[in-house]
């Protein structure tokens, strides 16, 4: 069940890049960020693009971090990839941006906060910030903002501000239902604990 759950939440997360994401240029950080951006760059697919960054992160996880890291990031980094190729024919249904925007942001939270609550991880830059952490001592929240920064900044760059503005709206709200998924379960183990 735990792994059924897993694979239905990066298949809605798929859709979600398909459909919103990539169509309207919603730059939100992470591996589809960059997927959206070196696919207006280079013109390359971006299944090869999330594939190759999670392959290079996991390779990177094996050699520099713990193997439960490793592990916890394996089926993700493949599965995402499969499921972004299958989706990517699906129609994008032109709703107002600021619609998009919010839906997005929902379906990310949503999809994230139960990646995290089963205790996988979701690869990528991911494994990026868990190395800043372990060799540069930074946080792990810090890391994650600096290298989502970097990517929503040249998002701005390639996009423009409106586009940014939405990207900040997706974030935002997905943030905050991941927060609420993952409040959930520590208030469910110190439950359990007493």
């Amino acid at each position: 069940m735990k792994y059924f759950l897993l694979l239905l939440a990066l298949f809605i997360a798929a859709l979600n890049f398909n459909l919103i994401l990539k169509p309207l240029h919603l730059v939100t950080g992470g591996t589809q960020g960059l997927a959206i951006i070196l696919n207006h760059l280079l013109k390359i697919k971006p299944t090869s693009i999330i594939f190759l960054i999670n392959i290079t992160a996991l390779i990177l996880s094996y050699f520099f971090l713990t193997p439960q890291n490793t592990k916890s990031a394996i089926l993700s980094s493949l599965a995402y990839p499969f499921f972004v190729k299958i989706t990517s024919s699906i129609f994008f249904l032109p709703l107002p941006n600021i619609l998009n925007a919010i839906i997005a942001g929902i379906i990310c939270g949503i999809t994230g906060g139960i990646i995290y609550k089963l205790g996988f991880s979701s690869g990528g830059t991911t494994i990026i910030n868990l190395l800043l952490h372990q060799y540069l001592n930074l946080k792990i929240s810090f890391a994650n903002f600096i290298v989502n920064t970097l990517i929503i900044g040249a998002g701005f760059f390639f996009f423009g501000l409106c586009k940014t503005i939405y990207s900040l709206i997706v974030i935002i709200i997905g943030s905050f239902l991941i927060k609420i998924i993952l409040k959930e379960k520590k208030e469910a183990i110190s439950q359990n604990n007493f």
